[in-house]
């Protein structure tokens, strides 16, 4: 993997970090006011769908090589948008 595509993949896990932490709160929204059946099943589908769109992705940019420091830049971009909503 050359390093264009090490950088690329870095600013894509971070944004992707960001679109998690949306879909996250978007799925807490969605889920707020059903029956614990219903929110277990839906936070399973969502938290499937994320890492499965993630891997599509992975596979389609550099054929699913997952380095840590993509996990890192998702967590990052997770908690900046964490931090900023708690301001």
């Amino acid at each position: 993997m050359n390093s264009y595509t090490q950088l690329f993949l870095l600013i894509f896990s971070f944004f992707y970090g960001k679109f998690v932490y949306l879909g996250n709160r978007f799925n807490l929204f969605v889920i707020e006011k059903k029956n614990i059946l219903i929110k277990s099943i839906l936070s399973v589908l969502y938290v499937f769908n994320i890492s499965l769109l993630y891997v599509v992705i992975l596979y389609k940019i550099n054929n699913g090589i997952l380095n840590i420091y993509f996990i890192i830049a998702i967590i990052l971009g997770y908690f900046i948008n964490f931090v900023k909503k708690c301001k």
